[in-house]
């Protein structure tokens, strides 16, 4: 075989190799798709700080009635610029790395604001300085990193359920809605939604 046809042959291959490679990576992408959470480089914290005793191995929300405003106006004005932004993130041993995005009207912060921000502000039932977003993400992060016995539970569609007993500093609990019920995907890793409830399950 000449030397100018070996050159050729190698070349041919090189070029099928090489769109053979770039096929699959732009498969790869289009699989991975749009919704995958977006890590960024550790801006966010790992969840927000609930002030006030050490949380509780059994799962139980405690919700401090003064401490600092969560999440932060510095958070909620990246949330301005790009609805992929991390509110927080929880490190969970049943899913790992769990991520509480900006989100949309669907998942997020957004949603859970849109859909549950009276919900939660009922919870708190006026006690203390605290507002409706340090309630959910106190309630949010106990669920999910400390959570009880049997959960987190299967809810279909590629989601998991975490449901856990709220309580107040002082002992008390909220009347009409004594749990959070904390939804998340289990494809992407993101909060989807949570919102305090009357019943203990999923």
């Amino acid at each position: 075989m000449s030397q100018k046809r070996r050159r050729s042959v190698v070349t041919g291959v090189a070029a099928v190799v090489a769109a053979g490679l770039f096929t699959g990576g732009l498969a790869l992408t289009a699989e991975r798709g749009v919704d995958e959470p977006v890590l960024d480089d550790g801006a966010a914290t790992s969840g927000p700080s609930v002030p006030g005793p050490t949380l509780p191995s059994d799962g139980v929300v405690v919700i401090t009635r003064d401490g600092p405003d969560l999440p932060g106006a510095d958070v909620l004005d990246r949330c301005d610029a790009d609805s992929r932004q991390l509110v927080a993130r929880y490190d969970t041993d049943a899913l790992g790395r769990v991520v509480l995005q900006c989100g949309t009207s669907a998942q997020g912060y957004e949603h859970i604001r849109v859909r549950h921000d009276q919900d939660w502000t009922d919870v708190l039932g006026g006690r203390g300085s605290r507002d409706w977003d340090d309630a959910m993400l106190t309630a949010v992060r106990t669920a999910l990193t400390s959570p009880r016995s049997g959960y987190p539970q299967d809810a279909g569609d590629g989601k998991v359920c975490f449901v856990a007993p709220m309580s107040f500093d002082d002992g008390s609990r909220p009347e009409r809605e004594p749990f959070v019920k904390v939804i998340v995907s289990a494809t992407t890793d993101r909060v989807i939604t949570a919102y305090p409830t009357r019943t203990d399950g999923c």
